[in-house]
């Protein structure tokens, strides 16, 4: 029973694994050594990552003398594969044979974590929303002024998209997610 149970620690330990965020490329494309980099999480890039003094800091907005948080690492294990670009550089994705189709890349699990009423008429609420349980940004949701009853989502400048079916991912998730929470 033991045994049974330490194989089955192990098989779910493996998989949680599996489901970690990828490192799939970064701008300049060897950041080791570099102050800041872009780093291209499975199509979710977030620009400007710092690694000061041992530290990698992510990137703030500021505004009116406030700062802002838009993007948060969630786990260690991010933190430690982003630490090691900038330390001894990320490894490359492996290239695809003549004969070998390209290696899909995973598309990361995506969940609203929580919803942070604000009181502008504009921006109505923060989403928290989490890819894969490893980063976290946060995201506007705006109400139209074109049409009313109607909300858009302002991401944070550092995020960008590479690829559109991801962010029409997190736009359906978010605004599913918003109309459940209206209700």
């Amino acid at each position: 029973m033991k045994k049974l149970l330490n194989v089955t620690v192990l098989c779910l330990t493996l998989s949680a694994g599996a489901a970690a965020l990828e490192i799939t490329g970064t701008v300049p494309e060897n950041v080791k050594g570099a102050v800041k980099g872009d780093f291209n999480f499975s199509g979710l890039v977030v620009k400007n990552i710092a690694y000061e003094k041992g530290a990698v800091i992510l990137p703030v907005t500021e505004n009116k003398g406030r700062t802002y948080t838009d993007v948060k690492l969630l786990a260690k294990s991010l933190y430690g594969r982003i630490e090691t670009c900038f330390k001894a550089g990320c490894a490359a994705p492996k290239p695809s044979g003549k004969d070998k189709p390209a290696a899909k890349i995973a598309v990361p699990v995506i969940k609203v974590e929580e919803f942070k009423p604000l009181k502008s008429k504009t921006r109505v609420a923060n989403a928290e929303v989490s890819f894969d349980g490893e980063l976290l940004a946060v995201v506007g949701v705006m109400a139209s002024s074109r049409e009313p009853g109607t909300f858009w989502l302002a991401f944070p400048e550092t995020l960008e998209f590479k690829d559109e079916s991801l962010k029409a991912a997190v736009e359906k998730t978010v605004n599913a997610a918003w109309a459940k929470n209206k209700k």
